[in-house]
């Protein structure tokens, strides 16, 4: 057996539905059809940490808007971390791996990519932690494609992946 030498970033609530702020969970664990996409297709998963579980309220959290995640704490842990996956990145770079994307969560005050809620409203907007990871690769001179996952459109992003991972 050979390596793929494929792999793809994925936030955490999308592998563990446990960490998301409580009513906002889809399904009892994972998102199961993603991880059968990655299995067929041969892509090692690197999943993200989730800024919100270790900076804010841990797992039994509720739902707070991005205004109130917009503090300087939580920016510079969301930086702090957006450091780390890129000299992961980076890493799995030099080593001659293809990195095909970071999924992100859209509708996540941290992870969306497209797509923010803010209270009962969704609006055009990144979430904290992707505007970092695309700022710091910007700084790096590289680009990841990032690809937002809407849980609440599972057969539209289900499509999305599984188009990313057939031109891989």
């Amino acid at each position: 057996m050979e390596r793929s030498k494929k792999i793809i970033f994925v936030s955490h609530c999308l592998l563990n539905q446990n960490v998301r702020a409580v009513g906002r969970e889809k399904f009892a664990g994972s998102f199961k059809d993603l991880l059968e996409l990655f299995a067929a297709s041969g892509v090692g998963i690197v999943q993200l940490p989730c800024p919100q579980l270790d900076f804010n309220g841990g797992l039994d959290r509720r739902v707070k808007s991005r205004d109130s995640y917009e503090t300087n704490g939580y920016r510079k842990h969301c930086h702090k971390l957006s450091i780390n996956l890129i000299n992961q990145i980076e890493n799995y770079l030099r080593k001659n791996y293809s990195v095909i994307a970071i999924l992100g969560v859209e509708l996540s005050v941290t992870c969306a990519v497209h797509q923010i809620k803010n209270g009962r409203k969704s609006s055009p907007g990144k979430g904290i932690l992707i505007e970092e990871l695309e700022n710091e690769m910007q700084k790096k001179n590289f680009q990841v494609p990032i690809i937002g996952v809407n849980i609440d459109n599972i057969y539209s992003s289900i499509e999305k992946v599984q188009s990313l991972l057939d031109f891989s």
